[in-house]
């Protein structure tokens, strides 16, 4: 990689970065966030303050495993919202013909808002986590974050990454608005086929076969399943048993992210812009 090269990737992340810094729905949303930890964080204090719900929310790990829950959900949301607007925003403001006009490939440009994007994103989970953790370690008395926590923190990290890369593919070939509810329809559609295949012994794959389970099977093996990511953080954030072939899935999802690579870079090259 030349000096060129990288001084021109570190400028088109670093320009993603500030654009959505400029962002009012940015900061609306890192507002709406530090106020919704501070309130989960005032009743956490209520329910402690009375013997009916110390006796639930013991320490801070338990109480914090509850908001992981709730932030990695919202994180989908944003990571979604994110990934869409990194190039569309471009078209809106008809500058994307100022930025194929430098010396970078339509590849470099895709992954350079792609990386750029998930920093900014990547960086409030971090945010949201860290101050959750904080919050709710003064409120109980002990330390709710452990070094599991950042394992689960890292694991997440792909996990936008990938939810941010679905979003902006779909972004090239639908509405800001089509594009998301195709997001959110991938997310629960890969969430619910899991569930469904997972349960079933390999034999019984192409038993009692319908319109569902045709699309249940193929929405398990084509598309990542990303949602194996969130529940390995989960088992290692709460320190369960992890259920999962790990080495399978990696591969499956190492697979079929690079389909998603290739057609996403394929749709950019050949796209009229």
């Amino acid at each position: 990689m030349t000096t060129m090269y990288k001084a021109q990737w570190r400028a088109m992340i670093k320009d993603t970065i500030l654009k959505e810094l400029r962002s009012k729905t940015l900061i609306f949303i890192f507002i709406a966030t530090t106020l919704m930890i501070f309130l989960a964080h005032a009743i956490l204090k209520m329910f402690i303050s009375s013997n009916e719900g110390s006796a639930v929310m013991i320490n801070g790990a338990n109480s914090l495993s509850l908001m992981f829950t709730m932030i990695n959900a919202w994180s989908v949301i944003i990571a979604g919202i994110f990934g869409i607007s990194s190039i569309r925003s471009d078209f809106k403001d008809n500058i994307i013909y100022q930025y194929l006009s430098f010396p970078i490939s339509r590849t470099q440009y895709m992954f350079s808002r792609i990386f750029g994007t998930w920093i900014l994103v990547f960086g409030y989970y971090l945010y949201s986590y860290l101050l959750s953790a904080i919050l709710f370690s003064v409120a109980t008395h002990s330390l709710a974050l452990h070094w599991n926590h950042l394992i689960s923190m890292l694991l997440m990290g792909l996990y936008i990454f990938l939810v941010i890369f679905i979003s902006f593919l779909y972004s090239m070939v639908a509405g800001k608005i089509g594009a998301f509810l195709l997001l959110l329809t991938t997310v629960a559609t890969i969430s619910i086929s899991t569930s469904s295949i997972r349960a079933l012994a390999y034999a019984d794959y192409l038993k009692d076969l319908n319109v569902f389970k045709v699309i249940g099977l193929v929405v398990y093996f084509i598309l990542p399943r990303v949602n194996y990511i969130t529940e390995l953080a989960s088992n290692v954030m709460t320190k369960e048993e992890i259920k999962l072939n790990l080495g399978l899935e990696s591969l499956h999802l190492l697979a079929t992210s690079a389909v998603f690579i290739f057609l996403a870079d394929r749709i950019v090259k050949r796209k009229n812009f």
